[in-house]
């Protein structure tokens, strides 16, 4: 529950941060939080003078890390973002969960996109085979940061059943928080949740 929180503060400020200027406490109202159908946690945070709604899907047991799972971690974070990305409906993977930007009135047809997606994502060899490349690029270039375990040897040896496993643990929904924030309130975004999360 403590990650769950964490997690919640940490959205509400990077979410309410991306709409600077009109984050004032005046329109922000403090987040209101419920617990769906299927267990997991959804926190609503009204801001009536955003442009639009922000949301984040925190899978929380990608903040369990673990060193030997560096690898699978990386590629899954990889292969997530660039098909995510790819479905130009306003989605990003970070390695901890999704991020959604969206106005009110296209955030049921956006929660629905990202719903199918995390549900049945494309895991075939070839997506996987493209997200080792990228991984592989950046190792070569030294332009980002990994721990010593993520290298071309354990590149190698993952597996698609690896990443599948691996992102199994993560969508669980008792382990899952789903913060929206902006130009709607908890109510209508309660409803926009029911058909696809209950």
């Amino acid at each position: 529950m403590t990650n769950i929180f964490t997690t919640i503060t940490t959205a509400i400020a990077l979410l309410a941060g991306a709409s600077t200027g009109f984050a004032q406490s005046s329109v922000l109202k403090d987040p209101v939080s419920y617990t769906l159908k299927n267990g997991m946690t959804l926190i609503v945070a009204e801001n009536q003078a955003a442009p639009g709604v922000y949301a984040n899907l925190s899978f929380e047991a990608a903040n369990k890390y673990q060193e030997e799972k560096a690898t699978v971690q990386e590629v899954t974070t990889t292969l997530l973002n660039q098909q995510l990305t790819a479905l130009d409906a306003g989605l990003s993977y970070t390695g901890k969960g999704v991020n959604l930007a969206a106005n009110s009135a296209d955030l049921e047809s956006a929660l629905q996109t990202m719903y199918t997606y995390i549900n049945a994502p494309e895991f075939t060899q070839a997506a996987l085979e493209k997200a080792k490349a990228e991984v592989l690029a950046h190792l070569t270039a030294q332009d980002k940061y990994f721990p010593e375990v993520v290298n071309v040897s354990s590149l190698h040896k993952l597996s698609l059943a690896d990443v599948t496993a691996y992102y199994a643990e993560l969508n669980d929904p008792t382990q899952i928080c789903l913060t929206i924030v902006g130009n709607i309130n908890p109510a209508a975004a309660k409803s926009k949740n029911r058909p696809i999360f209950f």
